[in-house]
């Protein structure tokens, strides 16, 4: 099985290797916390581990759900490699824990985004603060953040290229839209929209924005 359950010194992890579909993860998943249904209780927490990390970051958010589904929550993202005694952990994302702010689907997080730290949502995200270098966001829809971003950024895993990325200082060490992904567009000072237009990314002034924007 891809799926096993392993206890460290930092608590309990679902241990995830090498897949090679979500829809037979979804069900290992269901059915290593069936096995186990009485060691939990609804609003536990646990770590999870990926011995890869994931090709494509909507994989990260689709997994993540399939725990949440289950009444569990997760408190971390691993990414390393374990063998029959030992785990050993080569990269740490904290997800963002506060009082969730949700407005039709969007989640709004009011606080600067630090290093190691990670949003997940399937749909739009708004931060009231910074994305530091070293914090990432991934999102099903829209990014919109009030303040200077420095780290990573994916937009529109579940819209596609007719997301949008805007912030009032955008400089990114990797920007994603949709399908496409790019560390070389033009860089601009002041607040700005990243969009994608002919295959490519394009970042653009605010008053320089001529394109129609459809937020149905």
């Amino acid at each position: 099985m891809a799926v096993d359950f392993r206890m460290t010194k930092k608590g309990l992890i679902l241990l995830i290797e090498s897949f090679d579909s979500l829809d037979n993860l979804k069900q290992e998943i269901a059915q290593k916390f069936a096995e186990n249904k009485t060691f939990f209780t609804e609003g536990d927490e646990i770590s999870l581990m990926l011995t890869e990390e994931p090709s494509k970051s909507e994989d990260i958010v689709k997994i993540v759900g399939m725990v949440r589904n289950l009444g569990i929550g997760v408190k971390d993202i691993l990414v390393g490699s374990a063998d029959s005694k030992n785990v050993k952990i080569g990269q740490k994302y904290d997800l963002v824990k506060e009082k969730k702010h949700e407005y039709q689907g969007c989640e709004l997080i009011r606080r600067t985004l630090r290093s190691g730290q990670i949003v997940v949502h399937n749909y739009d995200v708004i931060v009231m603060g910074n994305v530091n270098n070293g914090a990432e966001i991934i999102a099903g829809g829209n990014i919109v953040v009030m303040g200077s971003v420095r780290g990573v950024l994916r937009a529109g895993y579940a819209i596609g290229n007719s997301a949008i990325i805007t912030a009032l200082d955008l400089q990114p060490n990797f920007l994603q839209i949709g399908s496409i992904i790019s560390q070389d567009y033009q860089r601009v000072q002041g607040p700005c929209v990243a969009h994608v237009k002919t295959g490519r990314i394009f970042n653009q002034r605010v008053e320089e924005v001529t394109f129609d924007l459809d937020f149905k």
